[in-house]
């Protein structure tokens, strides 16, 4: 089993408040004392391992909107975040 960071963990935790997804802006502005590279990378790494999923959508409206890459926690990740210490070893890492 993959490992997983207490990081990741209570970034997957604030993804799982969103029940379409989330684009990392929206994760960050749930979460203290990241930065938005750090939760970006973060939702990215999580996305490697399997725990969300990564789309690119658009985000914003009109001249503003952006295709940027929206995540959505999947059954894995809701898994590994309610019992971290049955499913993957839970390291400190930043």
């Amino acid at each position: 089993m993959a490992k997983i960071t207490k990081n990741m963990v209570e970034v997957l935790g604030v993804l799982k408040d969103f029940e379409n997804g989330a684009f990392a802006r929206e994760v960050l502005a749930k979460v203290e004392g990241k930065t938005f590279n750090g939760v970006n990378a973060t939702l990215a790494a999580a996305a490697g391992k399997g725990y969300c999923t990564k789309v690119k959508a658009v985000y914003g409206e009109g001249e503003g909107a952006k295709m940027l890459t929206k995540y959505t926690i999947t059954e894995a990740g809701v898994e590994v975040i309610e019992t971290p210490e049955e499913d993957a070893p839970v390291e400190d890492a930043e």
